[in-house]
């Protein structure tokens, strides 16, 4: 059966969809490698993370706060790389003939950072200019802080990056709070909550539906 996304543009979360972590998470951990309080600022970006994903806190205040607690530099961001190329969501593995047969309908949105999400999506097709996310700025080896002009560095930014791409029908595949907002505020036809990889209750609650892989939310599409 040949896999298309028929009617829809396809409009996929990055973390703990896409790929089976939290990317920014795991950046952290490879920049505290040598920290004395790496357990604690971990446990404390985890945490903000976790109060983002289900809407207690506005995303820029998530943001934010996760950088304040440890620096970047360019190694830590390859290093990022090569560990989220083998974390690869498996239904997104097994899947990724529909990603090339279908990437003209296919965006990734992302509060997370283009600097490690497109070298792990292009091999799904997944062309830059279908990848909405923030940015880094770097001064020469180091992060020294984030493109704040960006809509998705803003609140509401999925929404706000939905409206401006005026790509006609979405259906939102995602597992935190900011992917539904594009489904309450109008600006989606239909949101699934993926749990393939994590289940956050709050999101499920008010999804359409809950996909417990890629395969479900292929099938959910073309019906």
């Amino acid at each position: 059966m040949e896999k298309k996304c028929g009617k829809f543009n396809l409009v996929i979360d990055f973390d703990s969809t896409f790929i089976k972590l939290e990317a920014l998470d795991e950046l952290a951990k490879i920049a505290l490698e040598n920290d004395s309080r790496k357990e604690e600022k971990t446990a404390e970006i985890q945490k903000i993370t976790n109060r983002g994903m289900v809407g207690e806190i506005s995303f820029p205040e998530s943001l934010q706060s996760r950088l304040d607690l440890f620096s970047i530099k360019r190694e830590h961001i390859e290093k990022l790389i090569k560990k989220l190329k083998g974390s690869i969501s498996e239904s997104f593995l097994r899947n990724r003939d529909f990603f090339l047969k279908n990437k003209e309908h296919i965006y990734i949105i992302s509060g997370g950072f283009l600097d490690y999400i497109l070298p792990v999506a292009q091999n799904f097709g997944i062309s830059k200019e279908h990848i909405l996310a923030n940015r880094f700025v770097f001064e020469g080896e180091d992060v020294i802080g984030f493109d704040k002009t960006s809509f998705l560095a803003q609140e509401s930014g999925k929404v706000k990056a939905v409206k401006n791409l005026g790509i006609g029908k979405v259906v939102v595949v995602g597992d935190g709070w900011t992917d539904y907002e594009i489904k309450e505020t109008g600006n989606a036809e239909n949101f699934f909550a993926f749990s393939e990889n994590v289940k956050r209750v709050k999101v499920i609650e008010v999804a359409d539906v809950e996909c417990f892989d890629l395969e479900q939310v292929i099938e959910k599409i073309k019906s």
